[in-house]
């Protein structure tokens, strides 16, 4: 299954868990009700930003959320840094170069330097590549977890 299916799915699962409809958490997060239906119909993903706030809400990780990880794990998740200075800290943390980011996996010199510079931030297929890269969870990409 792909990242989409599995949110949609997952994000399914935990509304039903938690007793509430899309429209309440929609609502709850200050989101569209359209915006939460379109997660749930594999129309749409969410931001990084959007993807934090849903895995929050229901306490748990994104890597859960995104079909990474089948456990959820209640834990005390961190506020996450800009993520420009997380991606340094990756680069440090793991002693890898930017050049051996940018040309492992298919995300571009170019989009590499817009995060790093802090212009922009990757979306969540981006943030799973660069677990994948990092070999680590989207958590601790994001900064959510150490």
């Amino acid at each position: 299954m792909d990242i989409l299916t599995n949110f949609a799915e997952n994000l399914n699962d935990m509304l039903i868990e938690h007793g509430i409809n899309a429209k309440n958490l929609a609502d709850s997060l200050g989101m569209g009700n359209a915006t939460i239906t379109r997660y749930l119909n594999k129309k749409r993903m969410p931001s990084v930003e959007y993807l934090v706030k849903i895995a929050d809400f229901f306490n748990c990780s994104t890597d859960y959320l995104l079909g990474l990880d089948d456990e959820i794990k209640n834990t005390n998740f961190l506020p996450c840094p800009p993520f420009a200075e997380r991606i340094v800290f990756l680069l440090n943390y793991f002693k890898k170069s930017a050049c051996s980011v940018y040309q492992n996996e298919s995300i571009s010199k170019a989009r590499f330097y817009v995060w790093k510079n802090g212009v922009g931030v990757p979306n969540v297929d981006n943030v799973v590549k660069l677990a994948k890269i990092f070999d680590c969870p989207v958590d601790f990409v994001i900064g959510r977890s150490n």
